[in-house]
């Protein structure tokens, strides 16, 4: 296992194309043998840099701050926000990989998203999508009411099918252990202070999806990514087609609830559409790699335990596709 002194360091390498702030302050904690010694007396889960970092900014740290002396004077505060909250970044990104997977799927659709913080990735029908193909060609899909207020562009690679169709989405529903609620000013603060500095288109596209989750409120219910799964999913209506999305949160559960999720999503009727690590579920990895072989830290976005393409963690570019033969 990584000690918390590598763990923030390859943070730091892996932050820097994205936030110079969070690339700085990740080795400057790698490098002060105290700030290391007081995230060690997180729980193991609660010690991860996007959690800490986010949890120093939420309780009052600047961007232009010294990290170590705000964790060291501020840490009882910055403990207990880590261990009270969860990195529920909630990209609404992440719906353009989502719409692609649904392409295909007979309607009326149920949708219902497992960790789907404040909900954001259940309103995938109220956002516009730009895909842009190899030839720098722009395909627009857009919601049935026009327009929306949150376009959101995606890259397609070479061979990889345009959606053309927005879904019907007739019911929706989010499962979350905690779910963030935009009705509550903290919540909406949290939600906030996970984009990470530096990142301001993303902070507008956070600001337009969460005006149209007040327009549109999703339904969440707070439950167990695997006990509470069967239950929600028994109120969707008979007659639309069920599909269960789970985008990037399986890495958060242990191996074997992991494997207890996947057998229990398997025992639902209608499709399971999951954006996840090549090497998070076993069964997903081994089809990617027979199907699309690449790098175990590709993301991977699948239906029904079946590889569909490479696509980037945050859902902005889809890389490769399968060949769709049997689809």
């Amino acid at each position: 296992m990584s000690t918390t002194a590598e763990r923030y360091r390859r943070f730091a390498r892996e932050a820097a194309p994205r936030s110079r702030t969070y690339a700085a302050w990740s080795l400057a904690i790698a490098d002060d043998d105290e700030c290391l010694a007081l995230i060690d007396t997180l729980p193991v889960a609660d010690r991860q840099p996007v959690l800490v970092l986010s949890a120093a900014r939420y309780s009052g740290l600047a961007a232009s701050g010294d990290i170590r002396a705000w964790l060291e004077g501020e840490w009882d505060a910055v403990a207990q926000i880590a261990r009270q909250r969860a990195t529920q970044t909630n990209d609404p990104r992440r719906t353009a990989p989502l719409l692609a997977a649904l392409q295909g799927i007979h309607g009326p659709i149920a949708l219902l998203e497992v960790g789907a913080s404040a909900g954001l990735g259940l309103l995938v029908d109220h956002y516009s999508h730009v895909f842009v193909d190899v030839d720098g060609v722009e395909h627009r899909v857009d919601p049935l009411e026009g327009a929306s207020t949150l376009e959101l562009r995606c890259t397609l690679g070479a061979g990889v099918p345009v959606p053309t169709t927005m879904p019907d989405i007739v019911w929706r529903a989010g499962l979350e252990r905690s779910p963030l609620r935009l009705s509550n000013a903290d919540d909406e603060r949290w939600l906030r202070t996970l984009i990470w500095p530096e990142e301001r288109e993303r902070a507008a596209q956070l600001d337009a999806a969460i005006a149209i989750a007040r327009e549109h409120v999703p339904h969440l219910v707070a439950g167990d990514a695997v006990d509470g799964l069967a239950a929600l999913a028994a109120h969707a209506p008979h007659d639309a087609t069920l599909v269960v999305a789970s985008p990037a949160v399986l890495v958060y559960l242990s191996p074997a609830d992991r494997a207890r999720f996947t057998a229990a999503v398997a025992e639902l009727p209608g499709h399971w559409v999951s954006l996840d690590g090549r090497r998070v579920l076993p069964e997903i990895g081994a089809s990617a790699d027979a199907l699309l072989p690449g790098a175990d830290d590709d993301f991977v976005l699948s239906r029904d335990g079946r590889a569909l393409a490479v696509v980037s963690p945050h859902g902005d570019v889809i890389d490769r596709w399968v060949a769709r033969q049997g689809e």
